[in-house]
């Protein structure tokens, strides 16, 4: 059975054709489908199927479907809500009415984003509907071993809870768990990455409180896990988390997933009054309404951020002393222009995160020859300069900032 065989996905058009050529689609990707035809009809469906998800069409018989929005968002808080539209322009009511939607498709219909983000919206209630079932079984099992004399009160802890409903969603067993840490732990060159089967037992029993870093991010990847669900699991503070993150050592120079950065960081930001005209003034508050904080991680919805943080690997020696291995860097990915360079000290030098045939590192580099690049590590490293074809390397960034590793 697909793991999206019990979410209902309501289809509404006011085209019999498109109707049934979507029920056709989204019931092939797994899901049960209804059909409505109008706003009426609409709002009775729900009612009466509970859908977990509306594809609805903006142009219907009696009526606009970004006028029902609020109203099927007040009756079904949960329900995700996709807008269809043949429209090319939108106006100012389209955008305020697609605030109560998870999103909206053109026709015609490009059906790898409609799966994509149909999937994507869907995946929590999945998910919580794999823990709750796991619960319930768990539940019951405690109940039965109770009655033939198993002690009373030994329970799961709650990562453990977590991982236990994501096996079952995506139908893994133990030994699969353990296959894939392994190939994971060789894949990276990692060998914290491993997880035992006994390790894995105690991780889910709770006698192993607080597993490594790495496990933990073997665990997220296998078990497609949120970080937030993780941390949430095991009463992990964000800021703790992200320490942790910049302090597991590493053989190789790699790049922290953003989420460990953003994840459940808020900023401040002003929320200025509607006759605000920041050009007539200098005095910011005078034009504040309010201020707000905001999760960095919705920001970077917006925009995907530019800046990454990188941890040198303990065998990457070829920025050091400058930037020695178990440093963390601040790169910018906007700046990856590559100059020549003449009679230039290695501390006047941009120094940039380059992924090489041999790897990610952060070396010097030096235009030569119009269209090839010499990477030039520092001469205290003690490694040698290389010279490539601009296609052979990516320039991923520069080092804007360091962190020196604590000795």
């Amino acid at each position: 059975m697909s793991p999206s065989a019990e979410l209902k996905v309501l289809i509404v058009d006011d085209d019999q054709t498109i109707r049934s050529t979507l029920a056709e689609i989204v019931s092939a990707w797994g899901y049960r489908t209804f059909a409505a035809a109008s706003l009426a009809e609409t709002f009775a469906t729900v009612e009466r199927e509970r859908p977990d998800a509306v594809l609805l069409d903006v142009k219907l018989p009696d009526g606009s479907g970004i006028s029902i929005l609020k109203e099927l968002k007040k009756r079904s808080p949960e329900l995700v809500i996709i807008v269809v539209t043949g429209y090319g322009a939108h106006n100012d009511a389209f955008e305020a009415g697609l605030r109560q939607a998870y999103g909206y498709v053109t026709k015609p219909i490009d059906q790898i984003q409609l799966r994509t983000m149909l999937d994507e919206s869907l995946k929590l209630v999945r998910l919580e509907r794999s823990r709750s079932e796991a619960l319930h079984d768990e539940r019951r099992q405690r109940a039965g071993e109770a009655k033939r004399g198993r002690p009373q009160g030994l329970t799961n802890a709650p990562l453990g809870n977590l991982i236990l409903a994501a096996m079952k969603l995506l139908g893994l067993s133990y030994k699969d768990i353990v296959l894939e840490s392994d190939r994971l732990a060789r894949l990276n060159n990692n060998s914290d990455m491993r997880i035992g089967k006994s390790t894995l037992g105690n991780i889910i029993s709770g006698s192993i409180r607080q597993p490594g870093t790495a496990k933990l991010d073997a665990l997220r990847i296998i078990l497609n896990l949120s970080r937030a669900d993780m941390d949430a699991a095991i009463g992990l503070q964000p800021e703790r988390q992200f320490n942790e993150q910049l302090e597991v050592n590493h053989a190789r120079t790699h790049e922290l997933p953003i989420d460990a950065v953003t994840r459940q960081r808020r900023i401040k930001m002003p929320i200025l009054r509607d006759d605000a005209k920041l050009e007539d003034t200098q005095f910011l508050d005078g034009a504040v309404r309010r201020w707000a904080h905001i999760e960095v991680e919705y920001l970077s919805s917006f925009y995907p951020p530019h800046l990454s943080y990188v941890v040198i690997g303990n065998d990457d020696r070829n920025a050091s002393p400058i930037v020695p291995p178990g440093s963390r860097v601040l790169v910018n990915k906007l700046l990856t222009n590559v100059q020549p360079a003449e009679n230039v000290s290695f501390y006047e030098r941009e120094l940039f995160y380059v992924m090489t045939p041999n790897g990610l590192t952060c070396m010097y580099a030096e235009l030569v020859q119009g269209n090839r690049i010499v990477l030039i590590p520092h001469p205290g490293s003690g490694n040698l300069r290389e010279e490539f074809n601009r296609d052979q390397i990516t320039i991923i960034g520069q080092v804007i900032g360091v962190l020196y590793p604590a000795h």
